[in-house]
C-alpha cells in the first residue's frame, strides 16, 4: 500500500477551501451513507465555483508563475513544492532533479 504523502494543501487549493469546506469534508463518514454522495457533490462544486471565481477574472493567475525572478530557480522551487506530496523512491529522483536543476542554473548551491 503507498503511504499517504498528503501533507499540505497546495496553492490552489488553500485558494478554494475554507475552514467550513474542510470540516464538512471532515464531517462526512459519520453521516447517512445515502447523504454523503450529496455532500461531497456539494463541496466539489463549491470548489469548482470558488476556482472559476478565482480565475474568472481578466488578471487571474497564480502568482509564483508570475513572481519576479529570485535567487533560485523556479524549477527548483516547483520540484521542493512536490516533494511534499511524494513518495520516498519519488523524493529520490526529485532530489536528483533539483540537484540538476542548481548545477545548470549556475548556482551552485548544491
Amino acid at each position: 500500500m503507498e503511504q499517504d504523502t498528503r501533507k499540505h494543501a497546495t496553492e490552489l487549493d488553500s485558494l478554494v477551501q475554507d475552514r467550513q469546506l474542510q470540516m464538512i469534508k471532515t464531517v462526512i463518514p459519520y453521516i447517512n451513507p445515502s447523504s454523503q454522495g450529496t455532500f461531497a457533490f456539494l463541496i466539489k462544486f463549491m470548489e469548482l465555483k470558488r476556482t472559476m471565481d478565482l480565475f474568472g477574472g481578466a488578471n487571474a493567475s497564480l502568482q509564483m508563475c508570475s513572481a519576479p525572478e529570485a535567487a533560485e530557480p523556479l524549477s527548483v522551487k516547483l520540484l521542493a513544492t512536490l516533494l511534499d506530496f511524494s513518495t520516498e523512491e519519488e523524493r529520490e529522483t526529485i532530489d536528483m532533479l533539483m540537484n540538476y536543476a542548481q548545477m545548470f542554473s549556475g548556482n551552485g548551491n548544491l
